[in-house]
């Protein structure tokens, strides 16, 4: 059994709930607009979107390097 890709599964399954947690971070302005939804929203969402995109480029990344890409 390969340890390194069950890993790399395991970050893109934290990568997915993190993107999926933001983007609900990001609709909630939508629902109950409030100074601090807003600001909820901008910080939290925002970074949660921004963790995720750097977890998907890494695995990304790794797997090319792997493959002989890059």
């Amino acid at each position: 059994m390969n340890t390194k890709r069950n890993y790399y599964n395991l970050f893109l399954i934290i990568a997915e709930l993190l993107n999926i947690l933001a983007i609900i971070l990001i609709i909630i302005p939508i629902i109950h607009l409030t100074p601090l939804t807003i600001a909820i929203s901008a910080v939290f969402g925002g970074g949660l979107l921004v963790i995720s995109i750097i977890i998907y480029a890494l695995v990304v990344i790794k797997d090319l390097i792997k493959r002989g890409v890059l």
